[in-house]
């Protein structure tokens, strides 16, 4: 409806890194896509293009335990891993206008039965209500099939609908919200599918004020204690105004849900929510303010809940769309091209570090949804594990595991290095410590069908990082400007820059900018510093600003055919020779030329300052061996073929080489090789017209006589 702690270093539990990777691949918006899968040093999370799915505001999609797509949906269409139309997928009962279309819910104990609850959107007056189909993917040879599609599971239906993992750590509830009322209806699934008889919450206040006080969000904190319940409030017909959203206490043992509270903001529209990752902070948006507001939900009474507000300026973006990620941070989403984040979500305050347009899309887009997600999937404070680096430079990992499955269970845990473990306990060390590793652990118990399988990304050592920079510099004022292109991840790790300019200066800013006081060749070097000494990077170049004062080789004759090395000095680290034909490389100090043809080569040579300079080289191309003659010339003192004679080369001698008029005449007679004809007898210019030539020579290699004639023209 939206239009050294080498000690110690704590990995704080899933804020930071994906928990579990069942919610690892997004699909959403006009096409966008989005991985959080770890792939060797590359930023998450990562842009994909193959998605074809177009949604106005509500999806889902779901991965196996490994971070491998199993299908999406926005709750008409269903597609596959190989986002085809899944067998009977289309025509499902959601409605792309809706704000919570869809959900998908494994069911419990069961690798292959998926739930997919749909909702219909007020501008079909909620005709469908809340329905269901059921996903089998052991159908069409892995890729799935819907073999049961659009059951009615209630038929009062608002826009909201949420899933949240019961406190068994295995069943999931699926609530709902009846239209124009205040009750919520939470519905079991359990290993032995969707209980169909749902456990009914009668609290807070009355959403009946207006039809569209039925659309809106909710959501349930991680730790499953806390609901939240939004709406698309009335001033969006009557003006802009005050608003409120409901809080209430979520028993996730019982389903019920209870202790209201009207949480009341002026000057907002509150549309969507969602929880920070430590279930404290709770942030909800306001698009026609273009804020998010910030609020301590789990403050004991609603004026301490109310002065907590912190309002985070999204200007000139009005985000509707709000998702916790496997990362640890929360997306934000309106009709762009980009996506908002929320970097830091458990730190009060600007600390959280909101960001505008920080993960570009294209060639995707979002519209006014995110992928809706059962509450535990990035962050499960109730079963899974802790983990605390104990020796950072050793990779020495101290992990915990935690549930609330009741009776005895088992542990089985991959290192993600090729070791495992079965104790609830372990402590493993990494070799390299310095890379990331996905672990994962699986609890099974004993006695009963479910078991809960949980994964996060670690780092041993505690961060990766890398050092690198490039710089821009001015000939003229020498002054450089360092660019920063240290990578360090995860991001929140803190770090330090040290760089020394190679003349006595230090800077610790990320990217300064330093004028040196003198022309030279200077060593910069870059110290990234953890807080972990073992983890330190650093990178050194060279800096040229030398002044330039460049000669290329001499000019140089050679014989068709051969190759002949060209050549610079002077200094200068950037080479660029023109023209590039029968170069080897143009862009090398000392490139191979094998012309054709006779060319002079110029070279530009700049250094590290942008200083250029500039020279050139000819190289004389000698024919093959034989006798040529030009078939005419053009005596006009203009430089360039002002007299005729032929090209002889070095394996004959010249015996005579004479010119004839038109009436037989000779006209001009040599015996040397570079002597020709200006055109002239006496001084006296000659008419234009048809000359006759013979030339005698001899050739010295096998003293074969060789006698040639023909005609050239004389133009003026």
């Amino acid at each position: 409806m939206f239009k050294q702690l080498s000690i110690l270093v704590l990995l704080l539990l899933a804020f930071n890194f994906s928990y579990s990777q069942q919610n690892n691949i997004w699909y959403f918006g006009r096409k966008a896509g989005l991985s959080f899968n770890a792939a060797g040093a590359q930023p998450l999370p990562a842009v994909l293009s193959d998605g074809v799915m177009e949604t106005n505001e509500g999806c889902s999609s779901i991965c196996d335990e490994d971070g491998n797509l199993l299908f999406y949906s926005n709750g008409v269409t269903v597609y596959n891993r190989n986002h085809q139309v899944m067998v009977n997928g289309d025509n499902l009962n959601g409605n792309l206008s809706s704000v919570q279309a869809c959900i998908i819910v494994p069911e419990p104990g069961n690798d292959s039965i998926y739930y997919l609850f749909t909702t219909d959107a007020v501008e079909n007056s909620f005709a469908n209500g809340y329905t269901y189909s059921i996903i089998n993917l052991n159908k069409d040879n892995g890729n799935g099939e819907v073999i049961t599609k659009n059951v009615l599971l209630w038929a009062s239906c608002t826009e909201r609908m949420v899933a949240a993992r019961h406190a068994n750590g295995t069943d999931v509830w699926l609530i709902t919200n009846d239209k124009n009322s205040n009750i919520f209806r939470s519905w079991l699934i359990s290993c032995s599918g969707l209980q169909l008889t749902p456990v009914v919450s009668t609290t807070g206040m009355v959403l009946d004020q207006h039809f569209l006080t039925n659309t809106g969000m909710i959501k349930v904190s991680p730790d499953a204690k806390q609901l939240c319940q939004t709406h698309f409030p009335e001033a969006d017909v009557v003006g802009f105004g005050s608003n409120f959203c409901q809080l209430f206490n979520f028993d996730n043992a019982t389903g019920l849900i209870s202790n209201p509270r009207v949480i009341t903001f002026s000057n907002a529209r509150i549309v969507s929510c969602e929880y920070s990752a430590d279930s404290k902070l709770l942030y909800l948006t306001n698009p026609d303010g273009k804020t998010i507001e910030q609020i301590e939900a789990t403050l004991p009474g609603i004026p301490a809940i109310i002065a907590s507000r912190i309002s985070i300026n999204t200007s000139p973006a009005g985000y509707y769309g709000i998702q916790l990620a496997p990362d640890g941070k929360i997306y934000l989403a309106d009709i762009s091209s980009t996506l908002g984040a929320i970097n830091r979500p458990v730190i009060k305050g600007s600390g959280c570090n909101f960001v505008r347009d920080q993960i570009p899309l294209f060639p995707g887009g979002s519209n006014l949804g995110l992928p809706a997600y059962i509450n535990d999937l990035s962050v499960d404070p109730l079963n899974g594990f802790l983990n605390s680096i104990t020796d950072s430079c050793s990779g020495t990992v101290q992990f915990n595991g935690f549930t609330t499955m009741p009776g005895p269970v088992s542990w089985q845990w991959d290192f993600g290095d090729g070791n495992t473990s079965t104790l609830q306990n372990p402590l493993h060390t990494y070799t390299p410590a310095n890379q990331r590793y996905t672990v994962k652990l699986v609890i099974t118990p004993l006695n009963g069908c479910g078991l809960i399988k949980r994964s996060m990304i670690i780092f041993p050592g505690g961060l990766t990082a890398n050092a690198d920079f490039d710089f821009i510099a001015n000939c003229d004022s020498r002054l450089v400007q360092f660019n920063n292109l240290s990578a360090v991840f995860p991001d929140t790790t803190m770090i330090q820059y040290k760089w020394s300019f190679g003349d006595g200066n230090i800077s610790t800013l990320k990217n300064p900018a330093h004028s040196f006081s003198t022309a030279g060749t200077y060593t910069i070097k870059l110290d990234v510093l953890t807080t972990t000494p073992c983890l330190n990077k650093s990178v050194t170049k060279i800096l040229n600003l030398d002044i330039l004062n460049i000669a290329a080789s001499a000019d140089q004759e050679i014989e068709a055919g051969e190759s002949i090395q060209l050549g610079v000095s002077g200094g200068g680290s950037q080479f660029t020779w023109t023209p590039v034909t029968w170069l080897s490389n143009p862009n090398i100090s000392n490139p191979v030329a094998t012309p054709g043809n006779t060319v002079t080569y110029k070279v530009v040579v700049r250094n590290d300052a942008g200083c250029s300079d500039s020279d050139y080289v000819a190289i004389k191309v000698m024919p093959y061996p034989g006798i040529y003659m030009p078939t005419g010339f053009t005596p006009n003192n203009d430089g360039l073929n002002d007299d005729i004679k032929p090209t002889i080369t070095k394996e004959f001698s010249l015996e005579n080489f004479s010119i004839y008029n038109r009436w037989g005449q000779k006209i001009f007679s040599t015996s040397q090789k570079n002597i020709g004809w200006n055109g002239k007898i006496n001084g006296v210019e000659q008419n234009p017209g048809v000359y006759a030539w013979i030339i005698n020579a001899t050739d010295i290699r096998s003293g074969e006589k060789h006698d040639k004639k023909g005609t050239f023209v004389l133009i003026r």
